[in-house]
């Protein structure tokens, strides 16, 4: 069922992997995806950049379990470096899933409490969306800047 592989374990086949997988109820596997997020950005030593994005899909998939407003914004962070590393390598539909998870984090209040945050979130957005061709959402964040 399971592989090793140095030090570390991987399932010999998806499907076993999604049977697994599936034995978690669905209302417990946000938590789940939280708990490992964490484990994996915690733990991830000098090695930040080989992990941002795995930390941060892991904690995307939990982010309905996240209660403090100072977790979200850290999460919104983190969508945020992992949105500009996706722009930096070109994968602009990648980019774009990163920035709006950070952006669903925030409330009204970020454009007074975290502007620059708030701010470079929607202009990575944006910029992303307009790569995409997805004029629509280009428009829909560029007219959140200018009414900010």
């Amino acid at each position: 069922l399971l592989d090793c592989i140095s030090t570390k374990y991987k399932f010999a086949h998806d499907q076993i992997q999604s049977a697994a997988y599936n034995l978690i109820p669905e209302n417990e596997r946000g938590l789940w995806h939280l708990q490992i997020g964490n484990k994996i950005w915690t733990s991830k030593g000098a090695e930040q950049e080989k992990v941002l994005f795995m930390a941060v899909v892991q904690l995307n998939l939990g982010t309905m379990f996240i209660k403090e407003k100072e977790q979200k914004i850290e999460l919104a962070r983190l969508n945020l470096r992992s949105g500009e590393s996706a722009i930096s390598s070109v994968s602009y539909p990648l980019a774009a899933s990163y920035l709006k998870a950070g952006i669903k984090l925030l409330d009204e209040k970020c454009w007074k409490e975290h502007y620059d945050l708030t701010l470079k979130l929607y202009e990575c957005y944006a910029e992303a969306e307009y790569c995409n061709g997805k004029f629509e959402d280009m428009e829909k964040a560029l007219d959140q800047i200018f009414a900010h």
